[in-house]
């Protein structure tokens, strides 16, 4: 080979040798390592960037590069980047633990930026909130009950036309809480985040009582034939009352998967700042867990001086228990921004009940008219829940919530329909389906 050749060969190995350099320095971030100069950058061009005497091309204000802040141009500080482990851990990043920890940083343009400032490497706002190992949410959930559509009479006054009876949709409203203690696993290749969670919720009852006395003072009180069965029962009293309480008990364990928000915009404003923007949208949480839940029933029904049982006072207590176990499934779409979310979810199963019913009915000095009667069966439920709640973010670990929820049973044993004066039928109806509805308040915090 001559030396021209010798000489046209390693100019051309030099070109190519630069020429990579110039494409490695145009599409890689600028190591933390390596403090570049100052850039100059007027209003609406983009930037330029001094690195070994070359000057790197920085994207325009119009252009968005993928990776917290939202519409209130706050600023990631230069010091702030994350990691390779920022993928993966749940507390890459040190924050001063509310929304101005990424703000006040040096950014282009900035007199104070003497030793040279560079773009923040990215960190998306969806890793920034909900950082912890644990979280817990508590909630204060008031619930209103509807038991039957329609009501329930009982007995009726024959000299006026009243009824006592059991209204469907009473008492109301009742408190409840709700207790959820999480703690985080893992993150996947799909940024999403795998925790396993224990809820307990529970507390409230549910209870309404009612009386009749009659009009003209006489035994004018009956049980309506459907009840009755045609045995006295409380036919013919003075007077009689009603207590009716209800009450349920929930505790659950649940695997959870949750999508976290993409990456957040970095936008050079006009004014060559570096922007960091919320990458807002929407994502996905999918659940599969056990489930425990208790329903009892106490329903007293008293009645006073009943004629056809000689004069005597009488009292029919039933009680239920509903034990429900088994697996469900759930899933919930959330619409997130950096400061707030906005979350539609549910989740169901079928579920194996233990229904039973324990009754007994008892005439005062009568114990020949008195009788108990015990039923159990194992039946199927279905259990759903549904549920719409906002946030609002406090700090990066602490959320307000609120919303509506409602809860739906099946194939339960209710108190009210156990109620039969014909203890020889062996009759044990477990058909009844509550349905609860209202709405939650309470907080949530990750530490």
């Amino acid at each position: 080979m001559t030396k021209k050749k010798i000489a046209i060969v390693s100019q051309l190995f030099v070109a190519s040798l630069l020429s990579a350099t110039m494409a490695f320095g145009q599409n890689f971030p600028i190591p933390p390592s390596i403090p570049p100069a100052n850039p100059a950058a007027g209003p609406g061009g983009a930037g330029k960037l001094s690195l070994g005497g070359a000057e790197l091309g920085l994207p325009g204000a119009e252009e968005v590069l993928p990776g917290p802040s939202g519409g209130d141009r706050s600023l990631l500080s230069p010091g702030d980047h994350s990691s390779l482990e920022s993928a993966v851990a749940p507390n890459p990043m040190n924050f001063e633990g509310d929304f101005n920890g990424f703000r006040g940083g040096r950014v282009f343009g900035d007199p104070a930026c003497d030793d040279g400032c560079r773009p923040a490497l990215t960190e998306s706002t969806g890793t920034w909130l909900r950082r912890g190992w644990w979280y817990t949410e508590i909630d204060a959930v008031v619930l209103n009950r509807i038991w039957k559509r329609d009501d329930t009479p009982i007995a009726f006054d024959t000299s006026s036309n009243r009824v006592l009876r059991l209204n469907g949709s009473d008492p109301g409203a009742s408190g409840s809480a709700r207790l959820t203690l999480g703690r985080f696993l893992f993150r996947d290749q799909r940024n999403r985040d795998h925790t396993v969670e224990f809820t307990a919720f529970g507390g409230g009852e549910w209870s309404q009582d009612d009386s009749l006395t009659s009009g003209g003072g006489g035994n004018t009180l009956s049980v309506p034939i459907p009840l009755a069965g045609g045995n006295p029962g409380f036919n013919q009293a003075t007077s009689m009352s009603v207590d009716y309480s209800s009450r349920f008990s929930s505790f659950e364990v649940n695997y959870l998967v949750k999508e976290r928000m993409r990456r957040d915009r970095m936008e050079l404003s006009p004014h060559g700042e570096w922007v960091r923007r919320a990458n807002k949208g929407f994502t996905k949480q999918y659940l599969i867990g056990l489930r425990y839940f208790d329903l009892a029933d106490i329903l007293e029904w008293r009645a006073e001086n009943i004629t056809t049982q000689g004069g005597e006072d009488g009292l029919y207590r039933t009680e239920t228990n509903n034990d429900l176990f088994g697996l469900h499934l759930g899933g919930a779409m959330l619409y997130e921004r950096d400061r707030w979310s906005i979350e539609v979810g549910g989740k169901g199963g079928v579920f194996i009940n233990d229904a039973k019913a324990d009754s007994l009915f008892t005439i005062t000095n009568n114990a020949a008219n008195s009788f108990r009667v015990d039923n159990r069966e194992t039946a199927f439920s279905f259990l759903g829940e549904f549920k719409a709640i906002g946030r609002y973010h406090l700090r990066p670990n602490l959320s307000l919530r609120a919303g509506w929820q409602m809860m739906y049973l099946t194939g339960v044993a209710l108190a009210p329909d156990q109620i039969n004066f014909s203890p020889d039928e062996g009759r044990f109806p477990y058909t009844g389906d509550p349905f609860y509805h209202g709405a939650l308040f309470g907080f949530e915090g990750y530490w």
